[in-house]
């Protein structure tokens, strides 16, 4: 069976652009660590400029990855969920191939509200962005206002936007690494998170199927063993201006 590279690398290069990655921060007067401290489970991965980055083997709750009806998590294509709650729009997509984008932008319906909502999907994972910059969206294709966003609008496990960098902890623990853009002053929590899990029989039953083709006399409980497995990989990037939680950037993906 052809196991596909871990692409975690290309959704967090996009977010990631311009910021300088800080290894540990202590606030005076506090000796508790700011990211989470190396594990020997970590591991480690490239983005697509090279640079290296440190990847966590644990998970955080599937309700980080719903919000306002859409789950990334479901087996429902995302921008198909999200036409379906806000209303349909016109996508934008960019690239081809392994580079293959497709976003969908919506808005508040209030004018004097700035909340934007931004669901994403490329060839393996979906995403989304939740954001109260103007800036989070940079592309002539309008966003659909909606009166379903707004300030208060968040993720069922309860981020939202407005957050302080210490409620975020309290909901998905220590960060992976913490950056910083000195001449924008802005601070940034970012979780690298991967497991493995077990394929349940209903998942590895056409991947054992396929294999039997070409060798009939495979060892099908070996065969479990070694690739009854999937990668789990999840992306979380916050951002804060002034203290303040500005831009959500959520990532889900599994990898068979």
């Amino acid at each position: 069976m052809v196991r596909p590279q871990h692409k975690a690398g290309k959704f967090a290069a996009l977010f990631l652009c311009g910021f300088v990655a800080i290894p540990m921060i202590r606030v005076k007067g506090q000796e508790k660590p700011q990211v989470a401290p190396p594990a020997k489970s970590d591991s480690y991965a490239k983005d697509e400029n090279g640079r290296k980055f440190r990847v966590q083997h644990r998970e955080v709750a599937g309700t980080n990855f719903q919000i306002a009806g859409v789950d990334l998590t479901a087996n429902e294509e995302v921008l198909t969920q999200a036409a379906r709650i806000f209303g349909k729009v016109e996508t934008l997509a960019t690239g081809d191939a392994s580079t293959f984008m497709e976003r969908a932008c919506y808005r508040s319906a209030n004018e004097k509200d700035g909340t934007r909502i931004i669901f994403e999907r490329d060839e393996v994972s979906p995403s989304f962005v939740l954001s109260s910059e103007i800036s989070s969206w940079k592309w002539k294709t309008p966003c659909k206002r909606s009166p379903k966003i707004s300030q208060i609008l968040g993720t069922a496990s309860g981020l939202h936007l407005g957050q302080t960098e210490e409620q975020v902890i309290a909901i998905l623990g220590l960060p992976t690494r913490r950056s910083r853009n000195v001449k924008n002053g802005r601070d940034a929590l970012v979780y690298e998170l991967d497991v493995k899990r077990k394929m349940t029989p209903e998942e590895v039953a056409p991947f054992l199927k396929d294999e039997l083709k070409l060798h009939p006399d495979l060892d099908q409980r070996e065969y479990i063993r070694e690739y009854g497995f999937y990668d789990l990989s999840e992306f979380i990037r916050a951002m804060f201006v002034d203290g303040k939680l500005t831009n959500l950037a959520i990532r889900w993906s599994e990898m068979y």
